[in-house]
């Protein structure tokens, strides 16, 4: 179900208007600090010098009022609230709807601390969320899937196939667009059979490409993801030795409308590349 606006979800537990966790607080996750390592005083010149800047990890508050009819209830909704912010061993999505937008922020859990409460049941709880990755992305994720172009080294021919997936298949390229503020990685799955799979992103600084030399036969696929540079053949097997960033490096995504291009020296009808995005903002 879509969240209403104000209302925040962590695993299967909605926060906020309309449910029995209300904010005490406003719910804000836009706090940003700025990690600067790299600094000091100028040797041979008056003031300081500084290198790369870096956005921080976030710590976002939730301090909640849990409405409950009785000591029970609020035992059970409490468990509830507990299961929700359990640890993990892997980053969650916090999603959240702000301005009738549903955003997600992805990280871990990080406490739950209850304070006074009354006999009725009502109580206050402070929760706490800390988004390892400070980048706000659309709630929904797009996504795209491209055939190889009919040929190489030459003309690009119209192209019909047989198509059993619920989604548009284009020969080769699609242009796809971030309608965020801020560069976001893509996710690549590339089924076979594919020789050498080669996928690129036109960019401002040129065209950025990826490519796996190796020979994927029916039934295999690559997973790769552009911003942790993660290369993986049927999910377990790593193949990051057998890949290369070429050009403008590593494909990823600049605000805007941009072209993606998938591309092999063979080509086969049945190989297809199924490319997933996120708009970003800061």
């Amino acid at each position: 179900m879509p969240l209403q606006e104000g209302q925040a979800q962590l695993r299967d537990l909605v926060v906020g208007p309309g449910t029995p966790y209300r904010w005490a607080t406003l719910f804000n996750p836009m706090s940003r600090n700025v990690r600067a390592n790299q600094g000091g005083e100028r040797p041979w010149a008056d003031g300081s010098w500084s290198g790369a800047e870096w956005a921080e990890q976030i710590a976002i508050p939730m301090r909640l009022i849990v409405h409950a009819s009785g000591q029970a209830e609020w035992m059970r909704l409490h468990q509830q609230l507990l299961a929700a912010f359990a640890p993990s061993h892997q980053d969650l999505p916090l999603t959240f709807c702000i301005g009738g937008v549903e955003y997600v922020m992805f990280g871990r859990p990080r406490m739950v601390e209850p304070q006074s409460r009354h006999l009725d049941g009502h109580g206050y709880t402070n929760t706490a969320f800390i988004a390892l990755d400070p980048t706000v992305y659309s709630g929904a994720e797009h996504q795209v899937v491209l055939g190889l172009p009919s040929t190489t080294g030459g003309l690009t021919l119209p192209l019909t196939v047989p198509v059993t997936i619920d989604a548009t298949v284009t020969s080769g390229r699609q242009m796809i667009s971030n309608a965020g503020t801020k560069t976001t990685g893509l996710t690549l799955r590339v089924n076979g059979p594919v020789v050498e799979p080669r996928v690129s992103v036109l960019t401002p600084d040129g065209t950025a490409i990826v490519r796996v030399w190796l020979t994927l036969t029916a039934g295999q696929w690559l997973d790769i993801d552009t911003a942790s540079r993660t290369v993986y053949l049927n999910g377990t097997a790593s193949r990051r030795g057998l890949t290369t960033a070429e050009g403008a490096g590593w494909p990823v995504l600049p605000t805007g409308a941009w072209e993606v291009a998938f591309d092999s020296p063979s080509y086969d009808p049945d190989a297809r590349l199924t490319v997933s995005w996120r708009d970003a903002w800061h």
